[in-house]
């Protein structure tokens, strides 16, 4: 098995990554963290995937989105189509380690799932996505999403209120109070440079969704509270456009799978899916 830093060009921007894979690979996996998070995924959970995936025979990348890590780019000013470009540059990177035709497959965690469809749909050659904990894109989020994020973030901070800690970190300055505004209230914020208007891709992307014919699967957490409307919106788009696309809920976890059985369910479940599309491709592509 070779581990070996790697640099990626996107769009003038230097990103850094990290290339596994075992001696032999011929087929390989890109690994996309969420909107503010790292080349890790919160509690290693990328780290522990592709690990996974190296010991299943697979080839792995995972690297820091522009902005983000230890990548080149303004954090403040990242938005859904340069985290695609960023992506397709990483599937770019990691095919000129396989064989040619080799099958790629992209793992996405929360937002990193929908960069990960994105990419997908749109290069239109992409074997398959497993998505983790994605919610759907800006254009099939309705205000019910909205109202029911803030419902849970307040009974989230209702209960910590009830917390001596927690005002004794507010009176000595530890609570951001800017950063829990943000997250109750940041997601109904519209115009132009808003998170959410960043979060909005400039292409059709659910049109070229609409018409991709790879593979997906989605693993959302049990006791994520946009997990069920997520999941009925995507089952429903897939559906209608006749894609294969399977789901899988992981009973009691959370949104990041915190707990070492959640994690280990989440990866397992992933890794055993995409080698059933890698597996098959990469037998296509020895016999062509």
């Amino acid at each position: 098995m070779a581990l070996r830093p790697l640099t990626i060009v996107s769009e003038g921007r230097r990103l850094f990554g990290v290339l596994e894979a075992p001696a032999e690979a011929r087929a390989g996996v890109v690994l996309v963290h969420g909107w503010g998070g790292c080349r890790m995924g919160p509690h290693r959970i990328l780290v522990d995937a592709a690990r996974e995936l190296v010991r299943r025979g697979f080839a792995t990348l995972r690297f820091d989105l522009g902005g983000r890590g230890e990548s080149e780019g303004d954090p403040m000013a990242v938005d859904l189509d340069g985290m695609i470009a960023d992506a397709s540059a990483a599937v770019a990177a990691l095919r000129e380690g396989l064989p040619p035709g080799a099958p790629v497959a992209l793992l996405g965690m929360c937002s990193g799932g929908n960069v990960a469809l994105a990419t997908a749909a749109l290069s239109g050659e992409v074997a398959g996505v497993a998505a983790w904990s994605t919610y759907p894109f800006q254009e099939q989020r309705d205000g019910r999403q909205d109202v029911k994020r803030t419902g849970h973030f307040l009974k989230v901070y209702a209960a910590k209120a009830l917390r001596l800690s927690t005002w004794w970190q507010l009176l000595r300055g530890g609570v951001h109070v800017g950063g829990v505004r943000r997250t109750l209230f940041g997601h109904y914020r519209k115009g132009e440079g808003s998170e959410r208007d960043r979060q909005r891709s400039r292409r059709d992307v659910l049109g070229a969704l609409g018409r991709y014919r790879g593979r997906v699967f989605f693993v959302y957490g049990g006791r994520d509270p946009e997990a069920p409307g997520a999941e009925a919106a995507f089952r429903a788009f897939f559906a209608g456009q006749g894609i294969p696309a399977g789901f899988h809920t992981v009973v009691g976890a959370n949104h990041n799978f915190y707990s070492l059985a959640w994690k280990r369910e989440a990866i397992e479940g992933t890794c055993a899916w995409l080698e059933g599309v890698l597996g098959d491709g990469a037998a296509q592509s020895a016999s062509s």
